[in-house]
């Protein structure tokens, strides 16, 4: 069996039954009572530096921050289960600091899971953010999701996390699931056939990196607020064949802000976005896919439904680079009239006066038309939208199954017309090619 490479830190202070790093540039929490200074990390009680391999199959517990020094990594194999220890309090709610690189590499029929214990595995804590997530440094590398599941990430940030001392969030907030930064496509995000769920705010705040995120499934991600993707200026990359599901906001969402080169260029096709927007409580704000303040790229072939807004340009104060950004063939379903009015929305300018004309690709009727007809997820029967305001109506996805049955009039009409933003991505010896746009709308294409 491989073994990990285990640095760390001890302490000489002990401060209100916690255990940190006094070295600003590296802190670490240790929120385990019962530790003293000459108790070593373990698989059950990891915390500190870290690098090397996780093994497949087995199960880490992290009691504290762990950290992956610059210039190292830190492998999970197939199988790895990580139990972040948190509770959601400042204090006891450990993250996963990269500095260098993280690279997980679960399988089709063995994934990795970062998770929470099983009896907090429960719907009362969906948005309780009980760990801190996944947050990078500007030494960052790579990071790397194969067929991984990332749970129940978001609690509140504190002093010594990067992604507080980085001013992006203000002590207190939620963190993300995942928060990465890079600065002129030094470092790669890969999102394969991963899954994020139960987030408290975004899934993912991206602030630069070259990056795919495709075949990967986002649900339940933002309590009041919070996109699936969000992502700023540095940003570059192919966000395609994925299924957002109950996301509070947007389930894409680009801005070119933050000052960072290059200019946000995010390609986003072939993806299908259920029940969303709902839940951001400012008004005006969310619905499916979003783009703003001096972003580019493309929209082709997502399908849309019962989401609060369709695609969305904003307003002249706020604008995208329009000049160099295309978009067509968004396939749109609604169960309500202000689902069906808001397709092309009232806060952008697709379809309004003195913006852009609605494309006549678009497949957008009336109430209850266009059925994409899935495999096993009932439409028109009409959408609760104050329960979804609640959050009361969307339950976990369980047994869905967004597939499109024969027949379905999303199977046709989709762009094949254009080339991804990269045609492959290769990170750490490894090439993933990214996946071509189709004739079918969505993600999945024509099940059993």
């Amino acid at each position: 069996m491989k073994k990990s490479i285990l640095k760390f830190w001890m302490l000489g202070v002990l401060f209100t039954g916690f255990m940190a790093c006094s070295d600003e540039q590296n802190p670490i929490v240790d929120p385990s009572e019962d530790n003293d200074e000459n108790v070593d990390p373990t698989q059950d009680n990891m915390f500190g530096e870290v690098s090397g391999v996780w093994a497949a199959n087995e199960t880490y517990i992290v009691t504290g921050d762990i950290v992956i020094p610059e210039g190292e990594s830190l492998t999970l194999e197939e199988g790895v289960t990580v139990i972040m220890d948190g509770d959601g309090r400042q204090g006891s709610s450990p993250e996963i600091v990269v500095r260098g690189s993280l690279y997980s590499y679960g399988t089709e029929s063995n994934r990795v899971s970062i998770t929470v214990a099983e009896d907090k595995r429960v719907p009362a804590n969906h948005f309780a953010g009980l760990w801190g997530g996944i947050s990078t440094t500007e030494t960052v590398q790579d990071l790397v999701f194969e067929y991984t599941d990332i749970e129940f990430a978001g609690a509140a940030g504190e002093a010594h996390n990067p992604i507080v001392q980085e001013g992006e969030i203000d002590e207190g907030e939620p963190r993300y699931a995942i928060y990465m930064q890079d600065d002129g496509l030094t470092s790669n995000l890969i999102l394969w056939h991963t899954r994020i769920a139960y987030s408290k705010d975004d899934a993912i705040r991206l602030n630069g990196a070259k990056t795919l995120i495709a075949h990967s499934v986002f649900e339940l991600n933002g309590e009041t607020g919070g996109e699936a993707m969000n992502a700023k200026s540095g940003t570059v990359g192919d966000f395609c064949f994925n299924l957002m599901y109950g996301v509070a906001t947007n389930g894409l969402k680009v801005a070119n802000s933050k000052g960072r080169e290059p200019q946000a260029d995010n390609y986003y096709y072939n993806n299908t976005i259920v029940n969303s927007g709902w839940r951001r409580s400012q008004a005006g704000r969310g619905g499916s896919l979003n783009f703003e303040n001096g972003s580019r790229g493309l929209a082709f072939n997502n399908l849309v439904v019962n989401s609060r807004y369709g695609l969305r340009m904003v307003p002249p104060d706020n604008q995208p680079d329009m000049a160099n950004t295309t978009y067509g063939h968004q396939f749109y379903y609604g169960d309500e009239d202000i689902i069906v009015e808001e397709f092309y929305p009232s806060n952008g300018t697709i379809g309004r006066e003195g913006g852009q004309a609605i494309p006549t690709s678009d497949v957008a009727g009336g109430v209850a038309e266009n059925d994409p007809m899935f495999v096993n997820y009932q439409l028109g029967q009409g959408f609760d939208i104050e329960a979804a305001r609640e959050g009361s109506s969307t339950a976990p996805m369980g047994n869905a199954d967004f597939r499109l049955q024969a027949g379905s009039p999303a199977l046709t009409g989709g762009n094949t017309g254009f080339e991804p933003r990269y045609a492959s991505y290769e990170v750490n010896g490894k090439t993933y090619e990214t996946p071509r746009p189709t004739e079918f709308f969505g993600a999945f294409g024509q099940g059993n």
